[in-house]
């Protein structure tokens, strides 16, 4: 059995280790899982890969997904899920059609800044790890940046309790473990951002919400992120190439071995 490990090259430079892991997994289980590195959104053949049985898309870009899942081979995630959960927007807005609760959101433009009042948070639908996200206090701190016209951006609402969030790590459907993230220096929360890591029990609010856009998503492996507004757990975003350091820092699970077991039991 083969397989393609997609990465960007920026990704695959601070995941070296995990990827080297996943490999050394597979090959244990006697399967070939090759690094691939794409980081066109919209240039990716299938004629350039021979005899591939399955593909771990970590790329964050559905493209790759699209190709290969119309030759019916499948994909981790699938295309759904990677084509959702890296875009702000949509996670939104399958949100509101499923009823689970997030922060009011907009998209941005000048005019809607107007209307949707201060303060608030400005976010790019792509970024990931705490990236592209800006606190507006007023309108000076809108002027203040140097936003690219290439890319889309939203607006938010802020909950009502900032610097905290809680990740929830789900494997095959179901949650593997929560961690509860924290800063005191920024409304951010991320531990790559230095934020403060934690194990969390599990709130039936969360589970709730996962419940439900895992029936639409049907995720293999990602992370849910939710933060606390007015006592109440909302869905903040979906973190469909979840980074794992927390979790091996915090806890004995190897979530690399078990994923490459789910994906191995799956396709056999």
């Amino acid at each position: 059995m083969r397989g393609l490990l997609v990465y960007t090259q920026e990704d695959a430079q601070v995941n070296r280790w995990f990827i080297g892991h996943l490999i050394d997994i597979a090959k244990e289980a006697g399967v070939e899982l090759s690094l691939v590195i794409h980081n066109d959104g919209s240039d990716f053949h299938l004629a350039d890969y021979d005899s591939v049985d399955f593909c771990i898309n970590r790329s964050r870009l559905s493209i790759v997904n699209k190709v290969l899942e119309e030759k019916g081979i499948p994909c981790f995630n699938n295309f759904d899920t990677v084509n959702i959960a890296n875009d702000k927007y949509k996670t939104y807005c399958l949100c509101r059609e499923l009823s689970v609760p997030v922060m009011d959101t907009c998209l941005y433009s000048r005019e809607a800044v107007e209307c949707f009042g201060f303060p608030c948070v400005l976010k790019s639908v792509s970024g990931h790890g705490g990236s592209e996200v800006y606190w507006l206090e007023s309108a000076e701190d809108l002027e203040e940046l140097e936003l690219s016209e290439e890319k889309q951006w939203i607006l938010q609402k802020p909950a009502s309790c900032t610097g905290v969030d809680v990740r929830i790590y789900v494997l095959g459907g179901k949650p593997v473990a929560a961690v509860r993230r924290s800063s005191s220096e920024s409304f951010r929360s991320n531990y790559s951002l230095g934020g403060k890591a934690e194990l969390f029990e599990l709130h039936q609010e969360q589970l709730q919400a996962i419940n439900a856009l895992q029936s639409k998503l049907r995720t293999d492996y990602a992370g849910f992120d939710f933060i606390l507004h007015q006592g109440h757990w909302v869905l903040n975003e979906i973190e469909d190439a979840v980074g794992a350091r927390m979790l091996y820092s915090l806890t004995d699970t190897d979530i690399a071995r078990d994923y490459m077991e789910y994906i191995i039991n799956r396709l056999r």
